[in-house]
């Protein structure tokens, strides 16, 4: 009776949800290894002219100014985006968070431009409308199937909560009984004459128990972004297991003052998280949106949960606070880590490509799991047709 339960279960859900698992998983395979991707397709744009690389860099306000002009007051800048190697252009972004009518992600935003300039000649490489980059379409097709977060991510969350579900069920319906059903379940037993019905279930079960690990992490990661209840609920549960609560900001005792009036406080700043920390990948300049709100400068070490965040008094670079994993209780680090669980990047390109490949199983499952329903349904029909006949006759 639980196992019959378990197969309708399996079967609906699936139904229901499979064409948006497919869309998760083939978005997924791509933005596993999306910073990898960019620099690659986009080396135009991200890289600058060698033989300029010779010449000092402009300052950080002439650069700063030069995209200001190019936006105009009504785009002020929101972040410029610094990578820690002299080859890299400075990316500006200014964007404004403003909903109007309409359901789509776009709509979510008044604008969203970007604008990659030469940092030694102070000159554009390039700039474009970011809301349709395509790199970031694909992330808000995985987000919230390009819909407004509002009303995608309840979609995508339901569909990602039946794939966990679908991944629970299809492991107890799929599990060998004895040693003799061990023997060939495991593993692709395939012949010359093995059908094509038989081939597509073995590719359904066996690269699903496979990847059910893998796969089951990133169903859970994915519903912490997906439903507010759920991502309380599990920091709730990890600050009661480590006995922890939520700590307060650690303010520094002493303001910190860059002395040097010679230079912009912009540039100071960019110096002395330079000279701190110059291993970082980059440093991520967030600009204040809001009156007496400190500057937020992001240092990456490229793995999310690991970025410090330094603030500053955004006209005297007064260094206010300092942020950073360690400051967190368990449910926040948990929150932390998410991102880099989820695209596996907290195992660097190891990690990365098992959650391409689980990506990749997970986008295959409902059609494997589909042509099963679709040949058990059809023999169904045969069957009932050919018993038809038989009483057909009989009566005759």
């Amino acid at each position: 009776m639980l196992k019959k339960i378990l197969y309708q279960t399996h079967l609906w859900m699936g139904l229901f949800s499979g064409s948006i698992v497919f869309i998760l998983g083939v978005t997924g395979c791509i933005l596993a290894f999306v910073d990898e991707i960019k620099p690659v397709v986009y080396a135009d744009h991200y890289f600058v002219d060698p033989t300029g690389i010779s010449e000092p860099r402009k300052s950080f306000s002439s650069l700063l100014h030069a995209a200001e002009r190019y936006w105009g007051p009504e785009k002020p800048i929101s972040v410029v985006e610094i990578e820690n190697n002299p080859q890299r252009s400075w990316h500006f972004r200014a964007y404004r968070q403003d909903s109007i009518d309409g359901i789509w992600y776009w709509n979510e935003k008044k604008y969203y431009e970007s604008f990659f300039i030469d940092p030694y000649t102070g000159t554009k490489i390039y700039s474009e409308n970011a809301e349709f980059e395509f790199f970031r379409i694909i992330l808000y097709i995985h987000w919230s199937l390009l819909l407004k977060t509002e009303i995608g991510q309840p979609i995508v969350g339901t569909a990602t909560l039946f794939f966990v579900i679908l991944l629970v069920t299809g492991l107890y319906l799929w599990w060998p009984k004895n040693k003799k059903s061990r023997r060939v379940r495991f593993w692709f037993r395939w012949k010359k004459d093995t059908g094509r019905k038989r081939k597509n279930y073995d590719l359904h079960n066996i690269l699903g128990f496979y990847s059910f690990f893998i796969a089951l992490i990133l169903g859970l990661t994915g519903l912490i972004w997906a439903f507010s209840w759920f991502d309380q609920s599990v920091q709730g549960l990890l600050n009661k297991i480590g006995n922890t609560a939520p700590k307060q900001e650690r303010g520094l005792p002493v303001h910190e003052t860059i002395r040097d009036v010679g230079l912009d406080v912009y540039e100071q700043v960019l110096q002395e998280v330079q000279q701190k920390y110059p291993k970082a990948q980059g440093y991520y300049f967030y600009f204040p949106q809001k009156e007496n709100a400190p500057l937020n400068v992001y240092i990456s070490f490229g793995k999310r949960y690991s970025s410090i965040v330094r603030q500053y008094h955004a006209t005297d670079g007064k260094l206010l606070n300092v942020l950073d994993f360690s400051d967190k209780d368990n449910g926040q680090k948990m929150r932390a880590l998410n991102y880099d669980i989820h695209l596996g990047s907290i195992l660097g390109i190891p990690g990365k490509i098992l959650v391409f490949l689980a990506s990749l199983v997970s986008a295959s499952l409902p059609i494997t799991g589909f042509y099963i329903w679709y040949n058990r349904r059809r023999k169904k029909k045969k069957e009932i047709r050919k018993n038809n006949r038989k009483l057909h006759r009989r009566s005759l």
